[in-house]
């Protein structure tokens, strides 16, 4: 025996081991602090220690049988002991453990003084422990009916919490993102930045409902509180359970409840079991924002309401369907959007006043019309119940982001901003933000950032068609054409808009493919609101300007209350055509106030029609007042980003040529030009070759040297899309701006 402890010394074996045990130590340790940090779970961490320690008995073999000589590693058995140097490697290896031993005990100071050993226990340490993720509730049944219901005892749990001022609770259509995951509860706690999470299973068997819930403490993993819940299957009894199961929560987490709160939870919103069905299946369906599933939103929530006039929250529901089928789709001419959303939500505030969902509705509503003109009240009218709907439900993500587009408008994008990063505090994965965003960050000129947001957006929801749509339109902005197709084709293909592959006319117009953009339109339906514009866009495509602006004439009287951007369509094709009177006429039906006021408001919203009507009034031989307007245009213009998503182009360019600023108007062309500018069918509506404002500087030698430079690059990025075209791989060009 002592022999064999003689010869395990002599082969540095008890060294070895001395030195994996400290090194062991070390790499348990670590690992107990980063593998939680990572999401991992207890039996992962469990794994990584035995693989440490099948390491140590390996480590010991490879001791025994082999040693270190000078000419490397041998056998220990080929290698004659007079020639054998394991006791200067001996020596080396006490140095080493007495150096590794200095590390671990810095490592144990580190962890156990400094606290740093507690973090992997508690995201709570630094997140709110009275936040909360309520995931998908499991259906337990076969019935596919179940899993519908199931999600609509989950949406309105989430609801109930959402109204509890205390609480942060992540939306719906962020938790969603985590049906069916195989991540564990402190890796999704983590990712949504909450301290606790529920989770819950639905029930259905004959006339009869079970609910079961737990309560978990994400950092711990220990159950707060947990419940099953067995009750005959009526409305009344899921309102019921719904209430117990938030008081329950709310208990738990010690949240404090006001006396409203503690009203809101024990609100029985429908009796008729039919409609409180149909409500939840029209909910499924707005929160899927497609075309085809809005239409069947509002059906089934006039259905909700027709079963129960009583049913406040179908009345909501029905409004927002409406509201998002025009906002978002153009799907409904606004007369009927109005007709329906303004006594749909006068209904639901009466029968409910606290209702955050209608007071969020109606602020979309007043925005939308004061967007039609961008006057009157409705601003502040939208301002005051986005306020209103934060105050009932300080989780309400679409109340922040809708409110956003008023902070947008009034020019507080600093306030805008951060009001979507509220939004995303309580909807982390939500989408609008990312669609929304970059816009504002484009009117900033921050235009790096709005394309890395929109690249973002694209990895985080790859089946999100507005991802892809609003990255194509970014990059028309920056005469980036060729990439802007590239991204457009795949929002078309992923949308069931008929409208959604428009945003690819810009570019084939830019290359003079008046077949391609005649095919992209050949897809709008006969019902479609925007069907009756073809008419006019295929004779504008023509270059019959005349023709066109009739055909557009047409729609207007035939409608009693015209969009807004008809007006400047007929205007400007007048202007193209020649028909200065005629182009006066609806840019001012377009624009009340510019013939009511000689000296009207510039402001971003309105310097395209300022500039076209300063053109007009030059035509028409009232150079004064147009001069005037010009001169207070172009500091305007120069506020505004000259490229990208909210870029202006080369406005400043066309005031300059319009006041006979040759050689400023020139120079400004140069710096558009290499900034990225690559036409004007982006911001005009037509192209460079057409432009009647560079007419006095049209047929100088280097506005023409810059325009064949336009040409030439407008032309090489027409090449890579045809060849693209033609080989179906439209990878290597969104590559460019995927790559950063």
């Amino acid at each position: 025996m002592t022999s064999f402890f003689a010869e395990l010394k002599r082969r540095n074996v008890l060294r070895v081991a001395a030195a994996y045990a400290v090194v062991a130590w070390i790499i348990i340790e670590a690992g107990s602090v980063l593998l939680p940090t990572f999401g991992a779970s207890e039996s992962a961490f469990q794994l990584y220690v035995l693989i440490v320690l099948v390491g140590f008995l390996a480590s010991l073999v490879l001791a025994w049988v082999f040693e270190m000589t000078p000419e490397g590693v041998k056998l220990e058995k080929n290698v004659d002991r007079s020639e054998s140097v394991t006791a200067r490697t001996g020596r080396t290896m006490d140095f080493a453990i007495i150096g590794l031993l200095i590390i671990a005990l810095g490592i144990s100071v580190t962890l156990n003084v400094t606290g740093m050993r507690d973090s992997d226990l508690t995201p709570a340490a630094t997140v709110n422990r009275l936040s909360i993720a309520v995931l998908p509730f499991t259906s337990r049944s076969t019935d596919p009916e179940n899993e519908l219901f199931a999600d609509g005892i989950h949406d309105d749990l989430v609801t109930r919490l959402a109204n509890i001022g205390a609480l942060k609770v992540i939306s719906r259509t962020s938790v969603m993102e985590y049906r069916n995951t195989t991540k564990n509860l402190r890796q999704i706690a983590l990712e949504l930045g909450v301290g606790t999470v529920l989770e819950g299973a639905v029930q259905r068997v004959g006339d009869n409902v079970r609910i079961n819930a737990q309560l978990i403490d994400a950092a711990t993993d220990e159950h707060l509180w947990a419940k099953t819940y067995d009750r005959q299957f009526s409305v009344q009894n899921i309102f019921a359970i719904q209430s117990e199961i938030s008081e329950a929560i709310t208990g738990a987490l010690r949240a404090t409840l006001t006396t409203k709160e503690h009203t809101r939870l024990a609100n029985v919103p429908t009796e008729n079991m039919a409609a409180y069905s149909l409500a939840m299946q029209g909910r499924a369906n707005l929160y899927k924002r497609r075309l085809e599933t809005l239409l069947q939103a509002r059906e089934q929530f006039e259905k909700a309401t027709e079963l129960d006039p009583d049913y406040a929250e179908a009345y909501a529901g029905l409004a927002d369907s409406v509201l998002l089928l025009f906002n978002n789709h153009t799907a409904i001419p606004r007369e009927e959007m109005l007709a329906v959303a303004e006594p749909a939500l006068d209904t639901a505030l009466s029968l409910d006043p606290d209702l955050a969902d209608a007071y969020a509705s109606l602020g979309l509503l007043k925005h939308q019309i004061w967007g039609e003109t961008r006057t009157g009240p409705e601003l502040e009218e939208a301002e005051t119940a986005y306020l209103r709907a934060i105050e009932l439900n300080p989780n309400h993500p679409r109340a922040y982001m809708w409110f956003a587009a008023v902070r947008r408008d009034q020019q507080r994008l600093d306030e805008a901003i951060e009001l979507y990063h509220q939004a995303l505090r309580v909807d982390p994965l939500g989408r609008i933000p990312y669609s929304n965003l970059p816009g504002l960050y484009a009117q900033m000129n921050r235009n790096d950032d709005a394309l890395d947001l929109y690249v973002k957006a694209v990895h985080i929801h790859p089946e999100w068609p507005t991802a892809y749509l609003g990255l194509s339109q970014h990059l028309q902005g920056l005469g980036r054409l060729d990439e802007a197709i590239a991204w457009g084709v795949r929002g078309q293909e992923l949308s069931t808009d008929p409208l959604a592959g428009a945003i690819l006319i810009v570019s084939y117009v830019e290359f003079g493919d008046y077949d391609q953009a005649r095919n992209v339109l050949a897809d709008i339906p006969v019902d479609h609101p925007l069907y009756e514009l073809g008419d006019g866009i295929d004779k504008m495509l023509d270059g019959d300007f005349s023709a066109a602006a009739a055909a557009f004439e047409d729609i207007v009287a035939s409608s009693d209350n015209p969009r807004q951007f008809i007006f400047g369509l007929i205007a400007g094709c007048a202007v193209l055509a020649g028909d200065y009177e005629k182009a006066r006429q609806y840019t001012e039906r377009g624009n009340p106030d510019f013939a009511a006021d000689a000296d009207p408001q510039v402001d971003r919203f309105n310097i395209a029609d300022i500039i076209r009507y300063a053109f007009i009034l030059q035509k028409q031989g009232e150079k004064r007042r147009a001069d005037s307007l010009l001169a207070r245009a172009l500091p305007v213009v120069h506020g505004l980003p000259r490229v990208g998503l909210a870029g202006h182009g080369i406005r400043d360019v066309q005031i300059l040529a319009l006041q006979g600023k040759s050689f400023e108007a020139l120079t400004a062309l140069r710096e558009a030009i290499d900034e990225g500018f690559r036409g004007t069918a982006y911001t005009n509506g037509w192209i460079l070759s057409l432009d009647p404002y560079l007419d006095s500087i049209r047929k100088r030698p280097e506005f023409q040297a810059m325009a064949s430079e336009i040409d030439d690059a407008v032309m090489l990025m027409q090449e890579r899309v045809t060849l693209t075209e033609a080989s179906g791989n439209w990878d290597d060009l969104r590559a460019i701006a995927d790559s950063g």
